[in-house]
């Protein structure tokens, strides 16, 4: 057997390895595809459960379009401002684009200003710092007024 003859296995033995690594990875990515439609076929939600620690009341819509009295849930990370991707959204001028994060942890929910320009009030006072705050407080953000409540 000559060089060539040699070199001509090798490259049929190299191609038929990459063709079996990629039916390989052919396999496994239907095998994926056809687990991850099994529950939405079934009808069961792939969202994640909502884990509610707390509720903000509106008392004073300020110049958003909701309406006082509106409720909104508190998840152990809540993020507060003008942005989309926060969990609260509120489509005002005088709301930064992430204006105010609310943090469960100890048992407490936590309020911080994440550097507003207007700055977070609770109870009427500026925070300069992350503060406990308890059912009945008032959280204003921009010209939106919030009273905290229990889950």
């Amino acid at each position: 057997m000559d060089n060539y003859q040699l070199l001509l296995y090798l490259r049929i033995g190299l191609v038929a390895i990459l063709y079996l690594v990629i039916l390989q990875i052919v396999l496994v990515s239907r095998r994926d595809l056809k687990r991850a439609e099994k529950p939405v076929a079934a009808g069961v939600a792939t969202t994640r459960a909502r884990q509610v620690v707390g509720r903000l009341i509106l008392i004073d819509s300020g110049s958003t379009p909701y309406k006082p009295g509106q409720e909104f849930a508190l998840e152990p990370i809540t993020t507060i401002g003008r942005a989309p991707t926060n969990s609260i959204v509120l489509d005002s001028t005088f709301v930064s684009t992430e204006h105010t994060r609310i943090l469960y942890k100890d048992k407490s929910l936590w309020v911080e200003d994440m550097g507003s320009r207007n700055g977070t009030l609770v109870n009427g006072q500026t925070i300069a710092q992350p503060v406990a705050v308890a059912p009945g407080a008032l959280l204003q953000v921009g010209d939106v007024r919030f009273e905290f409540a229990a889950a």
